[in-house]
């Protein structure tokens, strides 16, 4: 799940039964040396080009960066200027514009929401004389088009929540005339492009997808209904309401997947109260597993159990607990140290959290009074206490842009830092301090700020300064990691 909203846990209720309760220090001697040669790392394509508008840091260019089996998909889109579908095979003369749609004013086109099924790429964009509507592409310009004008004239649809169920499309849509919600599915044909289920009005989405056994998993939630999750597989008589989760109206706070393909969430009650739930998409096996009180980030699942922070002793601490599978029970993993605890806003919390090489990585800030927190870790756990340790203490402090934390598919985990006194340039570790360290400086005099990490077959895309203008689409091998090196002391 690509989710990456700081949310600040505070403190809550004790758990049950602990594990050993050692106190992770994060103080321990790490390295971050370079991992291998520069060369590893290789720049695709200057997208802008010199002299263009450079975009705004909410519209960044190259941007959506999309795999539709094996071939890359990502976007530009200037102020004022034009909106490009562009596609790679990973070399400059094969990144090439798929079709471009010129502004008819000043703004943006709205170029964006890129969702691949099979071969061919979904996506939204505002094309006059059509208003922003729903396009798609097998990757030609001859083959990119409206699929259909589903609000006739200029207006626009307010569609959201794209995702491939099947071999369809699905997607939510609301009203214009009043607050209704429908579930809609399409081929890529005006004919195959149909509504699914209609839900009615004063319904809201609390979770948008969690595909689960080849369906798609959502919530709904209302004031006379209270909160519901649901299953399609795009069709009318497959979209059925799977349990209700609580009488009231309360939000899916996080999501994510267990190693065998089940779907785990957390909801927040009134209290509060952080619900841990499991499913496999039918009633009987979605189960609530544990709750507790306060409210608790889940950071995914391991093996047998499931995880989940909280900030504890007037946020002094960030414990890291368990839960099983099997049944629930809470247990204590360990506990991460505040180095800033007592001053002012300085509570932990958790910014992102990925499973990678059967390890949990997370990203720890620490806040301050203002937006921008004023220190950001990277820590890993095998889900136990001795095996959780900090490795960089050099993530983004931006408010505005978390580091990534990215899966390589190749049992590391890349991430951005500006350990050592680089600016924030791509990184990778396999979870242990010596074989964590900078795979290349890519921007000597500043920050190359890499970010929108895709894999596409055995290559890794990402979005980064281009020491010309802008950004540049940049790539690596998906195999990228560190020789075991000496450590040295912070």
């Amino acid at each position: 799940m690509k989710i990456c909203c700081v949310l600040v846990t505070l403190g809550g209720l004790g758990c049950g039964g602990a594990l050993e309760e050692v106190s992770a220090t994060g103080d321990e001697a790490v390295q971050a040396l370079a991992c291998a040669p520069g060369g590893a790392v290789y720049k695709v394509k200057d997208i802008l080009p010199p002299g263009a508008p450079l975009p705004s840091p909410s519209m960044p260019v190259p941007d959506w960066l999309t795999n539709a089996q094996g071939t890359l998909y990502f976007v530009s889109d200037l102020y004022g200027d034009r909106a490009t579908l562009w596609r790679s095979d990973g070399t400059s003369a094969g990144t090439v514009p798929v079709k471009e749609f010129p502004a008819s004013g000043p703004g943006y086109q709205g170029l964006g929401e890129l969702t691949p099924v099979g071969t061919r790429i979904f996506f939204m964009v505002d094309a006059p004389p059509f208003g922003r509507e729903l396009w798609v592409s097998d990757g030609t310009e001859a083959g990119t088009r409206l699929v259909e004008d589903l609000e006739p004239g200029a207006a626009s649809p307010v569609l959201s929540s794209f995702a491939q169920t099947g071999a369809a499309l699905t997607f939510f849509r609301r009203s214009l005339m009043a607050p209704g919600l429908s579930l809609w599915r399409s081929d890529g044909t005006e004919a195959g492009t149909s509504q699914v289920t209609d839900f009615g009005t004063g319904q809201e989405v609390a979770l948008d997808s969690l595909p689960v056994a080849g369906r798609r998993l959502f919530a709904l939630r209302n004031a006379a209904d209270g909160t519901s999750l649901w299953r399609t597989d795009g069709t009318a008589v497959g979209t059925t309401r799977v349990k209700r989760l609580d009488a009231g109206q309360v939000w899916i706070t996080d999501a994510a997947h267990t190693e065998t393909g089940l779907g785990v969430f957390t909801l927040s009650d009134a209290g509060p109260i952080t619900e841990v739930w499991k499913t496999d998409g039918t009633p009987e096996g979605t189960v609530r597993l544990e709750s507790f009180g306060g409210d608790y980030r889940l950071l995914g699942a391991l093996g047998a159990h499931v995880y989940l922070a909280t900030a504890i002793n007037d946020g002094a601490a960030l414990r890291l607990s368990r839960v099983s599978l099997a049944g629930g029970g809470k247990e204590t993993v360990t506990t991460l140290p505040n180095r800033y605890a007592g001053e002012p806003g300085a509570w932990p919390f958790v910014q992102m959290a990925v499973r990678a090489g059967g390890k949990l990585y997370l990203s720890v800030g620490i806040g301050t009074p203002g937006p921008a927190p004023r220190e950001v870790s990277l820590w890993v756990t095998d889900g136990t206490a001795v095996g959780t340790r900090e490795l960089s203490r050099g993530l983004s402090t931006s408010d505005e842009r978390a580091s990534p934390l990215f899966d390589t598919g190749a049992g590391t985990l890349v991430f951005s830092s500006s350990e050592d006194g680089t600016g924030l340039e791509p990184w990778v570790t396999d979870g242990t301090p010596e074989r964590t360290g900078l795979i290349a400086d890519l921007a000597p005099l500043g920050s190359s700020r890499p970010e929108a990490f895709t894999r596409v077959g055995s290559t890794v895309f990402f979005r980064a300064y281009s020491n010309t203008w802008g950004d540049a689409l940049w790539a690596m091998p998906a195999t990228v990691a560190c020789p075991t090196q000496a450590l040295h002391a912070r």
